[in-house]
């Protein structure tokens, strides 16, 4: 008569399940922290492109609404003009409006105006706008050992208004 039974010695399947476990135990933490690290990575980028195009988005705005303009010009006036906006607050809105996914408080926006020397100058024709903008990343996921980063973008445009 044959025996269906298990062979003495051969581990069986509980010997397999308890590999596997181990197995496991020993990669998954590894694995987590590359998966977790790739999301925050992908997450940094993300913020970073979009603090890019808000900066784009304020200088266009600023260029667009010069010292020419119909409407409500923003920007220190150039001489015989005046400005509904000296100090630049609607280009700082514009920026925190064009931040998608960035809570817009967060975001620290500083709009100046130069002549061409570099020199302090006004929202006239052929004058360059610079916005600035910094916000500071913190990691969503504690388990990715990541310090605050403070991110900063930058856009220059020549004011054609």
């Amino acid at each position: 008569m044959i025996s269906r039974g298990r062979r003495p010695g051969s581990g069986g399947p509980r010997r397999g399940r308890g590999q596997a476990l181990v197995e496991f135990a020993l990669v998954a933490p590894v694995f987590f922290l590359a998966f977790f690290a790739i999301l925050e990575a992908g997450r940094f980028m993300f913020y970073y492109e979009s603090l890019n195009n808000a900066t784009r988005e304020g200088a266009r705005y600023a260029i667009v609404h010069g010292a020419n303009t119909l409407g409500c010009s923003s920007g220190p006036a150039a001489p015989g003009t005046t400005s509904c906006d000296p100090t630049g607050a609607k280009v700082v809105k514009q920026v925190r409006d064009s931040a998608f996914g960035i809570v817009g408080a967060a975001i620290t926006v500083t709009p100046m105006w130069f002549e061409n020397d570099g020199t302090p100058g006004n929202n006239g024709r052929g004058e360059t706008v610079k916005v600035t903008a910094t916000y500071t990343y913190a990691s969503l996921i504690p388990i990715v050992p990541l310090p605050q980063i403070s991110v900063e973008a930058e856009s220059s445009l020549v004011v054609n208004n």
